[in-house]
C-alpha cells in the first residue's frame, strides 16, 4: 500500500512565500500551490500517475481534485461557522469532519458513500498542533482488500520535522501487519510546511483509492531520502523499501521539482527500481 509515492499532495491562507514587486514600495506576494502532480518516469518518458489541483476564492481553499490513470474525483468543501471545513463532498461520497475546542484540526471523521458510512477515523495531536496518530476504521472493506483497520503513528524531533511514520495494520482475520517509515530531510521550504490543512489531506488521501503517507502532508522540509522496514511489534525488521530524493527550485527560489530514486525489496529478496518527477506550480498574487 505503500509502493506508490503517495505525493503530495496543499494549501491556503497558510501557504505562502514572501516575494518583491518592482516597485518603490515592496510589497508581499502571496504564492499558493495550485498543483501537485506525480510522474512515473519509464525509460525516460514521463507518464502522469497521480495529479493533486486546488482551487481557491479570495484566498480560501475550495475544491480538491485528484486524478490518476483510473479515475478523477472533485471535491467541494463546505465550511462551518467557527470557519473551519466541515465537509468535502463530490456529491457520491462525503467526508464530514469533528472537531473538539478550539477547532483547529479535524479529530474525527466519517466517510459515506451513497449515505454508507465507509469508514471512521480518529486524530491526534501534540502540543504544537502536529498529527500524532490517526486510526482508521473499515466498516466496508474495499475490494481485494484484507485491511479491517490501520493505525499511524507519527514522531517529530525538536526542531518539529516529522522523523518517523508508523503504521500497524489489523486484518480481517485480527492478525497485524506493521511496517515503518523513516524520513531524512534538506534544508528547503517545502511547500506543505505552512499548510493549515494537513489534517483534511491526510484524511482525504487515506479514503481514496490511490493511496500515500498520511504523514507527508506534515512535513515543513523536502526529503531526501525515506527509507521503510518491515516491523514486528514496534520492533524494525527487514529494508523494504529506499527512496532517494534530488531537488531542483524553481526562478523564485521554491521547490519545482523533485526526482524520486525508489528501490523496492520483495518478501523474496528480489529487488525493483523505479524513478518518479513530483512538480509544483504555483500561483502568486
Amino acid at each position: 500500500m505503500m509502493f506508490r509515492f503517495r505525493i503530495l499532495a496543499v494549501f491556503l491562507p497558510l501557504l505562502f512565500f514572501a516575494c518583491k514587486h518592482d516597485s518603490d514600495i515592496p510589497q508581499a506576494v502571496i504564492c499558493r500551490v495550485v498543483s501537485l502532480t506525480d510522474q512515473l518516469d519509464v525509460n525516460g518518458r514521463l507518464t502522469d500517475q497521480m495529479q493533486r489541483t486546488f482551487t481557491y476564492s479570495n484566498g480560501q481553499l475550495t475544491q480538491l481534485a485528484e486524478r490518476n490513470t483510473d479515475r478523477q474525483v472533485t471535491l467541494t468543501l463546505e465550511y462551518g461557522p467557527t470557519g473551519a471545513v466541515s465537509r468535502a463532498s463530490d456529491g457520491t461520497t462525503v467526508l464530514a469532519l469533528g472537531y473538539t475546542t478550539p477547532a483547529t484540526h479535524p479529530t474525527s471523521a466519517t466517510v459515506t458513500r451513497n449515505g454508507a458510512v465507509q469508514m471512521t477515523y480518529e486524530l491526534a495531536y501534540n502540543a504544537g498542533s502536529r498529527l500524532t496518530r490517526l486510526l482508521e476504521t473499515r466498516q466496508v472493506i474495499p475490494t481485494n482488500s484484507l485491511v479491517r483497520s490501520r493505525e499511524y503513528t507519527f514522531a517529530y524531533d525538536a526542531d518539529g520535522l516529522l522523523t518517523t511514520e508508523k503504521l500497524t495494520s489489523t486484518l480481517t482475520d485480527r492478525t497485524t501487519v506493521e511496517q515503518e517509515t523513516a524520513f531524512t530531510y534538506g534544508t528547503t521550504i517545502h511547500p506543505l510546511g505552512n499548510f493549515a490543512h494537513g489534517g483534511l489531506l491526510s484524511l482525504l488521501v487515506m479514503s481514496q483509492s490511490v493511496e500515500s503517507m498520511p504523514g507527508r502532508f506534515w512535513q515543513t522540509r523536502a526529503m531526501q531520502e525515506y527509507k521503510t522496514y518491515n516491523a514486528k511489534n514496534g520492533i524494525r525488521g527487514p529494508l523494504r523499501e529506499t527512496a532517494l530524493f534530488t531537488t531542483k527550485l524553481d526562478a523564485s527560489g521554491r521547490l519545482g521539482t523533485q526526482e524520486q530514486n525508489t528501490v523496492s525489496t520483495s518478501g523474496s529478496g528480489q529487488a525493483s527500481q523505479r524513478k518518479n518527477q513530483h512538480s509544483f506550480v504555483y500561483e502568486c498574487q
